[in-house]
């Protein structure tokens, strides 16, 4: 017998919650928000997304080989975290200031 726990509900609900998120971004917002970037931070903007790649990559292999409770595992959730984080915070900070004004 399959049981559903409390755990499962609320996983799937932020999944959900997301794929809404992401549907719900203009095309517009995408289309200006690379160049936006690099006119306000420069080269270093391109950092973030090509870290990102190979974090998530390691993350991933991790996840495959049962491996994410351990110390490399927790390592690479921090920092997939923090480089998500500064990526919202980017486009959070566009939208506040250049996005929201031009429309």
């Amino acid at each position: 017998m399959i049981t559903i726990q409390v755990g499962d509900v609320v996983a799937a609900s932020l999944a959900a919650a997301g794929a809404c998120l992401l549907c719900s971004i203009p095309m517009a917002f995408l289309r200006n928000f690379p160049a936006w970037a690099l006119r306000t931070y420069g080269r270093r903007a391109l950092l973030v997304p090509l870290l990102i790649l190979p974090v998530g990559s390691w993350l991933a292999s991790l996840a495959l080989s049962g491996q994410i409770d351990s110390p490399a595992g927790h390592a690479m959730v921090i920092a997939i975290a923090f480089l998500c984080l500064t990526l919202a915070s980017a486009l959070l900070r566009y939208y506040l200031s250049d996005y929201k004004k031009s429309r």
